[in-house]
């Protein structure tokens, strides 16, 4: 495992690592077994798996991850420059998510799938695209899972193949029916390691990083000595209080118009409510008139 820097080639010559003493036997066992459960003697068995070869070590198989933490400036762009280079590298994004922080702030994440031997030339390029704050470079070595997931993978091809011929042999019900049904069991068993094969081997040929996003906060921002960054942060400064004025506008007008459906009705009672006090009083008011008329 290696953190930081440069992080080692996807495949590398190696040494052989030798399988524990005990173990190649234990497998053979467990093929013959399943083979002589299916009606197949044990020296037929033993022929099936010597036919099947156990899968010779070559170069190591390594997993490549990387973190990065990244503080921007405008995470959209960063996010559609992320998209491009993985393009670009023959890779894709598996993932990505952006939230807000608050305070004219946002954040995202985003997951890189990109090959194996463009790894640390796009991990350096990634880096420049902004102040990078925490980076973890780390690799899993699965050489070993990859050789024995091969080596049964071949065991169990075998197997099946030698099962689909006795197949034909078969005469009687009984055996057929027997013999089918070891060859469903082994055929499950290889579709299964199968997939797990695929996706071990996707994952070594396509490494991956991971990228924590972050903005800057503008209130954080400060003029250097001698007037450094003074445009920069004059921008900023003017973006911040245009983004405030628009963010302020565009609030009091949502909450007007959600606020429609209670604040409409009860105008229209409160005007009715005026047109009656209204009334009354002009009614009352024509009574006090006809009363001080002389009579």
């Amino acid at each position: 495992m290696a953190y930081g820097g440069k992080a080692a080639p996807a495949t590398a010559p190696a040494p052989a690592v030798p399988p524990a003493p005990d173990a190649p036997a234990r497998a053979m066992d467990a093929d013959m077994a399943i083979m002589e459960e299916a009606g197949i003697g044990r020296e037929a068995a033993y022929a099936t798996v010597q036919e099947a070869p156990a899968g010779a070590p070559g170069q190591r198989q390594i997993i490549q991850n990387a973190y990065l933490h990244l503080e921007i400036r405008h995470i959209d762009e960063i996010v559609t420059t992320l998209q491009t280079m993985a393009d670009q590298a023959g890779g894709y994004v598996a993932s990505r998510e952006i939230y807000n922080l608050g305070e004219e702030r946002r954040a995202g994440h985003v997951s890189l799938r990109v090959p194996a031997d463009r790894f640390a030339l796009l991990l350096a390029a990634i880096k420049d695209l902004g102040k990078t704050k925490n980076e973890r470079v780390f690799t899993d070595d699965v050489t070993m899972q990859y050789i024995d997931l091969e080596a049964r993978i071949t065991n169990l091809a075998a197997q099946e193949k030698r099962l689909r011929e006795l197949l034909q042999k078969a005469e009687s019900i009984e055996d057929i029916m027997h013999v089918e049904r070891e060859l469903g069991r082994i055929r499950g068993d290889l579709e299964a390691m199968e997939g797990n094969f695929r996706y071990l081997r996707e994952r070594v040929q396509y490494s991956s990083i991971e990228i924590q996003l972050e903005e800057k906060d503008p209130r954080t921002l400060m003029v250097d000595d001698k007037f450094a960054g003074f445009g920069e942060r004059l921008v900023d400064l003017l973006a911040l209080n245009t983004n405030r004025l628009l963010k302020g506008f565009s609030g009091f007008f949502l909450f007007t118009l959600g606020s429609l459906p209670i604040v409409l009705p009860l105008l229209i009672i409160a005007f009715l409510i005026g047109k009656l006090l209204k009334a009354i009083r002009a009614k009352n008011i024509r009574k006090e008139e006809q009363r001080n008329l002389p009579q």
